[in-house]
């Protein structure tokens, strides 16, 4: 089932058929076993649950309070000790705000409403979750209040900012979201403005594209976690991975576009940041020290579990979290069948991959509104694949599977200071070294019994820092935010390729990258926030150098950005941004020198400029609690968006030009193309106490003003569709239908090997199902304090789905119906 590195192509039709009786008698057992285990596991749960009060006292049962007047993130910190409870929010949402004293007896729901009374902070419950707060109305949120607050940006500007009123395009998941994939590239699948999908369903080769820019051109889109860049490809492409963890995520920001320009170079297509839990999330309500455990199981071949110790005493000024999660993902089984090289038909892609990863973080109160906070992240995944994980389902007939590993170990120190509330000081700086790598080969022996063997590794290593500083103060009949930064990060790339004893020489590794920036950016709130106008840029210098060479490439950039809401009337704001990104030239492609490979002989090319992208964005939105019940929530957001990206860097070959010492056409690396972008992206959202909807459209398109075509592929309009009920408050079943129209292909066909290809002119539709349900169990029990049972089916009607870069043929179909089940608890 081997197939060539043009696998991508394939002149084999793939066969209309269903799967054979055998298999959907295999899958068919699986699923009932799933749903026995589910129903049993609802009855056993029910029966406990029905001894229990299903009301949440905690929110009306008094406590004791002594709180003096201050700063109110410190003010937040003991109610949460003095209530005994889990209290979560971000420190950018109270910086510099002052809470009054709390002195006395309350309920923990009044005790809040008194500390936030005047601020636009709510804090929500619901369940055995933590309280959280959120921008929105104030007070405290019970379970059919959730609807009334907010999500909120950070990554956009560095500070917090609620999604309606921030000028560009920005989607958060939560947990919620993150539930029902094992992976962040998964999750995106429904993301307005992302697509994903392109390749074979195997969890460390996922094709993703944000606006445009993604796998096999990510460096034109910043990967983040807890602040720590990624590269998900490792230079090869063989491989496209966020290495991340779902059940470790807090949130996922993904800000599609140019309009988030403090992240330095690399955000043309957009920013992805993840942010990990900390011990709080682990805890049960009303626990300071406890244990977490989860199980999870999918038909199509995955399983993972995980357990985490948390402790955080109420009256102890430190946290800290150990998790650690073991996972397996077997051979993956499509949504239809492809031909294979031997001319038979076949759904399963070979696989075998086994995941370990070791988190742990503690903290620091340090008093006077400081902070302290280490982390390390290890990330380990041992695997059996195929040379390009992505494109090719089979192993190979000859080398037999690719045996290799991929790591990521990321190791992130912070300290944060906000002095007694001070409006002038609330600080933030970051450390970290960052260490991934991709090693894999293959041995075997050939048809005359010689062995023959192969180990290729690509390594990338980095460091950095990142230091800014919050200020909040009034002028010019204005409430300001001004925000001052500076970050530095050296990266260092090198591979190794060795076969049968002898090296490959890459003339572009090893190499380094060193980026260093100053950024600055000022919000100003006019009228009580009727215009907020946000303004602001960043200074970038860059150095690329290769280590064989004596030379070396040194730039400088400004981005400038300015974005604007003006509300029309209450709730309803009108949307504007017009921001500039950059991306700096690799050391690949300013460089590279001599017989890189077989086909060309690499020139370097030290007088590449960078590539820029012009964007802007235009649009409105709205949002109004209490439409048409007393604690429901609606949110509109519209934006359309259009710009230019100049200076694209192409390799170019000069194959009318004399040939090199080896006979090959010289080539180099140029600033050739030009490139226009335009598109809108629409969400919607309706949330009440039994139930919601979301509605999600978006539309790209991006050519090369040259040639007038796709570039660097073809894009399809996605909708989106989803909705929920809440028949118990501690039960939420929901569905959700994803639709990608048939593509407007330009070309619409490819030739290779002499074949001609048509390209994706089809449209596509795949449905999900889930329920979650969360029973309140009072005290310990056999199910512990805080359970979650999770039921879902991923592609309901067993759906293919092609990515519009693909041609028709394709072996890239999109993964078959996945059941899955997982079992999660705090003791």
């Amino acid at each position: 089932m081997y197939r060539t590195p043009h696998a991508q192509f394939s002149n084999k039709t793939m066969h209309p058929a269903s799967r054979p009786a055998a298999v959907r008698r295999t899958a068919l057992g699986a699923a009932m076993m799933v749903l026995s285990v589910w129903l049993l596991s609802i009855a056993i749960m029910i029966s406990a649950d029905a001894a229990t009060a299903w009301a949440r006292t905690g929110g009306a049962e008094q406590r004791h309070f002594q709180v003096p007047a201050g700063d109110m993130a410190e003010a937040l910190h003991l109610v949460a000790r003095q209530a005994g409870i889990v209290l979560v929010f971000d420190p950018a949402l109270v910086a510099g705000r002052l809470s009054p004293a709390l002195q006395g007896s309350y309920a923990v729901d009044d005790a809040l409403e008194r500390l936030l009374a005047g601020h636009d902070l709510a804090v929500t419950v619901a369940g055995q979750d933590p309280y959280t707060l959120r921008i929105g109305s104030r007070g405290t949120r019970r379970p059919d209040d959730r609807a009334t607050v907010s999500d909120v940006t950070v990554t956009g500007t560095s500070m917090a900012l609620a999604v309606n009123k921030y000028p560009g395009s920005v989607t958060v998941l939560g947990e919620e979201e993150l539930r029902g994939t094992s992976t962040v590239i998964e999750a995106l699948a429904d993301v307005p403005g992302v697509s994903t999908g392109g390749d074979s369903g195997r969890g460390m080769g996922q094709q993703f594209n944000i606006r445009g820019f993604g796998y096999q051109s990510e460096d034109r889109v910043i990967i983040l976690q807890d602040g720590v860049r990624r590269s998900p490809a490792l230079y090869s492409n063989q491989v496209s991975s966020f290495r991340s963890d779902n059940d470790l995520l807090k949130s996922v920001e993904i800000v599609k576009g140019a309009s988030s320009v403090h992240h330095g170079g690399g955000a043309i297509g957009g920013v992805v940041a993840m942010t990990t839990k900390d011990a709080h999330d682990f805890l049960a309500p009303g626990r300071h020290l406890g244990v977490a455990a989860k199980m999870r199981y999918e038909t199509n071949n995955y399983r993972e579990g995980y357990v985490a110790g948390a402790v955080a005493p109420a009256d102890g000024p430190y946290e800290f979290l150990l998790y650690g999660k073991l996972g397996r993902h077997g051979d993956k089984a499509l949504a239809r069948k492809y031909q294979t090289a031997d001319g038979g038909y076949t759904d399963t892609v070979d696989n075998k991959e086994d995941l370990r990863v070791i988190f742990t973080k503690g903290a620091l109160h340090l008093g006077g509104g400081s902070r302290i906070a280490l982390s390390y992240y290890d990330f380990h995944q041992d695997a059996e694949v195929t040379w390009q994980s992505l494109y090719h389902p089979g192993y190979s007939t000859v080398t037999g599977p690719v045996i290799g590993t991929l790591t990521q170990r990321d190791l992130v120190a912070t300290y944060s200071l906000n002095p007694y509330g001070s409006r002038w000081v609330n600080l933030q700086a970051t450390a970290y070294k960052g260490w991934s790598s991709y090693d894999r080969g293959w041995v075997y022996e050939d048809t005359g019994g010689v062995q023959q063997k192969l180990d290729y590794e690509n390594e990338d290593d980095r460091w950095g820092f990142r230091l800014h500083n919050q200020m909040i103060f009034d002028a010019l009949a204005a409430r300001n935010r001004l925000l001052l930064g500076f970050d530095h990060e050296n990266r260092e790339e090198d591979a190794s390729y060795v076969r049968n004893g002898v090296a490959t020489v890459f003339g572009s590794m090893p190499n380094t990258y060193k980026d260093t920036g100053l950024f600055v950016h000022l919000e100003s709130a006019f009228f009580n926030e009727g215009l907020i106008v946000q303004a602001g840029g960043r200074y970038d210098t860059f150095d690329r150098r290769v280590k064989a060479n004596a030379g070396k490439y040194t730039d400088e950039h400004f981005s400038p950005r300015i974005g604007l809401a003006v509300r029309l009337f209450e709730g309803l704001h009108l949307l504007g941004n017009y921001s500039e990104s950059f991306r700096a030239p690799t050391p690949h492609e300013t460089s590279s020198e001599g017989p890189l490979n077989r086909h060309y002989w690499y020139l370097p090319n030290p007088d590449l400029k960078p590539e820029i992208a012009r964007e802007y964005e235009a649009g409105l939105s709205y949002a109004k609690n209490g439409l048409l019940a007393n604690r429901d929530r609606l949110m509109f957001k519209a934006m359309y968006f259009n710009g230019k990206i100049k200076d694209m860097i192409a390799f170019k070959a000069a194959l009318d030009g004399p040939d090199s010492p080896e006979g090959t056409p010289y080539g180099t690396y140029r600033n050739v193309d030009s490139v226009s972008r335009d598109g809108y992206e629409m969400t919607a959202m309706y949330d009440a106490p039994r139930w919601g909807a979301r509605l999600s459209y978006s539309h790209l398109d991006q050519v090369d003003d040259a040639t007038k075509e796709k570039t660097p592929q073809g894009f399809a309009d996605k909708a989106t569709l989803g909705a929920y009920v809440r028949p118990l408050h501690t039960l939420r079943v929901g569905a959700s239908v994803t639709h990608w129209f048939k593509p407007d292909q330009n070309p619409e066909t490819v030739v290779s090997g002499g074949t001609t290809y048509w390209r994706v002119r089809e449209s596509f539709t795949q449905a999900n199902v889930a329920a979650t349900w969360t029973p309140e169990v009072k005290g310990l029990s056999l199910f512990g304090r805080a359970p979650e049972l999770t039921l879902g089916i991923n592609n309901l009607f067993d759906d293919a789905y092609i990515n519009a870069r693909d041609v028709e043929t394709t072996t890239r179909v999109g993964k078959g119906r996945n059941f899955y089940l997982s079992v999660a608890t705090r003791f």
